[in-house]
């Protein structure tokens, strides 16, 4: 018994030792699977944070930029509602002003009447006095003489044609008291409109300081983002300054090699009738242009060419200040022309060369004076560009979707030059940034436009 005991455990030690090699293997590999797994768990949940991470940066730049094109669409709108607000306020002060001399008139005409209608009364019962007993035949025969008969008949003629004068004057001065009270009604109407538009608009300009400050409040938290998104906007700003700047130095470069083309021309031609004329004088001694001559001939056709170019320029020039606005309809200036530090923010600091204008929905862009078509480029963040020359002046148009006119085409002032691109950042409002030139010297495009 006792062996086969000791045989029974001989045998279980032996299964154990074949088979333990097997377990502990699946084991460390069973260890193994678990370990990469959660490798690669912990893989998926870092890349998923970090493109959270990545959208929620981009959200922000999104949100931040969206913010601040806000804030600069709610500048532009109260501005333009502080500018309705002042003519309403001007519109009022010259109503109340009407009323007050039509109250005045009223007063006056009242008391015209008044005494007409004494007067009147009065010379009534005075001649009904006369009268009392009698009348109109017994007063004319009751005379004692035929010139006493005439007399009293031109006596009574007279006060006929005075009772008629006295009606008609009563009858004038009553339809001007008439008239001055429906004026003086019309006025206090008028007045009444003009006194509810006035709250209505007061009511819409502290609704748009309240968005205002809340839009403020908001973009003060975003810090370092928001100075970001900034920069990143004059970035593109500063692109387009320098491609126009590039064109308009290559445009220089091309007129000045034209004009040099066309000198250079017209003395070849000046030498060869110089030529033709020495050999038609058979021998004859012909004086040449001395040097004096020649120089005074090239300059003044440099200054035939500076004559013509002023003449452009000083057409431009002359309706400064009335130079049509290049869009049509309402509009609201979303970004004024220089350098800016907005009052509430004073790390946004802004430097425009031109003016950004929100317009209607479906304007085009349209040139302030008639010119021609000098450039036409697409730009990074302002989409479609025209340049338009108007002799040393250049106007700019740029932000547009599509384009109506041609490099080099003549173009009349008023003529449609494109589409103004909707903005997605302005709620799909179209946008045109705007800017006027002499050359490459950058204007304030509100000193000439109207």
């Amino acid at each position: 018994m006792f062996k086969k005991v000791i045989l029974l455990f001989s045998l279980l030690l032996s299964i154990s030792v074949i088979f333990c090699p097997d377990d502990i293997i699946a084991a460390k590999k069973k260890r193994t699977a678990r370990t990469m797994s959660t490798v690669k768990q912990e893989q998926r949940r870092a890349e998923k944070t970090l493109k959270d991470a990545g959208k929620k940066l981009n959200d922000n730049t999104r949100r931040t930029e969206q913010e601040l094109v806000r804030l600069n669409q709610l500048e532009g709108e109260l501005k333009e509602k502080n500018r309705e607000i002042d003519n309403i306020r001007t519109s009022l002060s010259a109503i109340d002003s009407d009323i007050k001399v039509a109250g005045d008139s009223l007063a006056v005409l009242e008391k015209n009447l008044a005494a007409l209608k004494t007067q009147y009364a009065a010379a009534l019962r005075k001649m009904q006095g006369n009268f009392r007993s009698k009348n109109l035949i017994t007063f004319l025969f009751s005379a004692s003489s035929f010139s006493d008969v005439t007399a009293r008949y031109r006596y009574l003629r007279e006060f006929s044609d005075w009772r008629k004068r006295k009606m008609q004057e009563i009858s004038k001065a009553s339809n001007l008291l008439g008239s001055q009270r429906r004026q003086l009604g019309s006025l206090q109407s008028e007045r009444r409109k003009t006194l509810s538009s006035l709250t209505e608009n007061e009511s819409q300009l502290r609704s748009k300081r309240d968005e205002t400050d809340k839009v403020v409040a908001k973009l003060k938290k975003e810090g370092s983002q928001l100075q970001k998104t900034i920069d990143n906007n004059q970035r593109k700003l500063k692109k387009l300054e320098n491609e126009l700047d590039r064109m308009i130095i290559a445009e220089q470069k091309r007129q000045a090699e034209a004009q040099r083309k066309a000198e250079q021309a017209a003395r070849q031609k000046k030498q060869q009738t110089a030529s033709k004329n020495k050999r038609k004088s058979q021998g004859k001694t012909v004086e040449k242009p001395s040097a004096s001559t020649k120089g005074n001939s090239e300059m003044a056709a440099i200054t035939a060419g500076n004559a013509e170019s002023r003449a452009l320029s000083g057409s431009f020039e002359s309706n400064r200040g009335r130079l049509l606005f290049p869009v049509r309809g309402r509009y609201t200036i979303v970004k004024g022309f220089g350098r800016q530090t907005h009052p509430d923010l004073p790390n946004v600091v802004t430097d425009n060369p031109g003016i950004d204008i929100a317009a209607s929905e479906g304007a085009k862009a349209r040139s302030i004076f008639e010119g021609t078509v000098s450039g036409i480029f697409s730009q990074d963040g302002y989409n479609k560009v025209v340049m338009v020359r108007h002799g040393s002046y250049i106007s700019i148009y740029a932000n547009l979707s599509s384009i109506n006119v041609r490099m080099g085409e003549k173009v009349r002032a008023n003529q449609d030059l494109g589409t103004i691109y909707r903005d997605p950042e302005y709620d799909n409002k179209p946008v045109l940034h705007f800017e006027l030139r002499r050359e490459r010297a950058k204007l304030n495009p509100m000193q000439w436009i109207r």
